[in-house]
């Protein structure tokens, strides 16, 4: 329905008629389903959205509780909705954390979202090509890292942007990267985006998780970070097919409690 039709040239014959032809009244009504659709697509779950008091909590808590909630990205060029159950966060709580890219109170043009209202966007670039996405929390620059999503809305528009039309749904965004492709999140469009009042990206209420249900384990790729590379941080749903990367230890220690 959101791919768009070319219509043939009309030929006049001089003649005008009162009626709409038969291609143009089909014309008019997929334009107006369209139209339906892109605004089903933004409202829908407008009513779940995740207010401002969600994010006003401590970093690691956050990142437990972004678990099993529903990341929403809007195209307003398609009108189609692209979501995910997220289920791997990181937290890095600024200050003294060694893996935060605010470390000793460190603040730049580049790191200020992490310095911003809880809810925030932060997004920054990495490998000069690809994105990351966080999301502010209370705590002088302090933020969650996004590292997996379960896919649920717009699986195959998710294909084509990542061009891998065979990609297995696990695949599609089961790192940082990987689903801010799928997803169209750019550092450009939304780096500082409060996400409790954006119409292009924001959270929708999902389901609270047991504990039991959370696996905690060191954060990945901050080996730079020393004695902080270790400290479980990390955090993801047991089981989901999505998360990046199984810490087998970490969900052996969870059954045993």
């Amino acid at each position: 329905m959101n791919s768009k039709r070319k219509r043939k040239p009309e030929i006049s014959d001089g003649k005008q008629s009162s009626a709409q032809s038969p291609s143009a009244k089909v014309l008019k009504v997929e334009s107006e389903a369209r139209k339906r659709l892109s605004s089903d697509n933004l409202t829908k779950g407008m009513k779940s959205r995740l207010v401002k008091s969600f994010y006003k909590q401590d970093c690691e808590s956050l990142a437990k509780a972004l678990l099993g909630k529903v990341l929403v990205r809007y195209c307003k060029d398609t009108g189609e909705r692209l979501s995910g159950l997220i289920v791997e966060t990181e937290a890095y709580l600024g200050g003294e954390d060694k893996g935060a890219h605010s470390f000793n109170g460190k603040r730049t043009n580049k790191n200020e979202a992490m310095f911003m209202e809880p809810g925030t966007c932060y997004v920054y670039n990495i490998y000069g090509m690809y994105c990351c996405m966080n999301i502010s929390s209370e705590g002088e620059g302090a933020a969650v890292l996004l590292r997996g999503i379960d896919p649920v809305d717009g699986i195959d528009h998710m294909q084509k942007i990542r061009s891998q039309k065979t990609l297995k749904e696990k695949d599609l965004c089961n790192g940082p990267s990987k689903l801010c492709q799928a997803l169209k999140i750019s550092k450009d469009k939304f780096n500082k985006v409060d996400m409790t009042s954006s119409d292009e990206i924001w959270l929708e209420d999902g389901e609270d998780l047991p504990g039991t249900n959370i696996v905690t384990g060191a954060r990945i790729n901050i080996d730079y970070a020393e004695e902080w590379a270790q400290k479980p941080l990390r955090f993801y749903i047991l089981g989901n097919k999505s998360v990046s990367k199984r810490d087998k230890a970490a969900e052996d220690s969870l059954s045993r409690v």
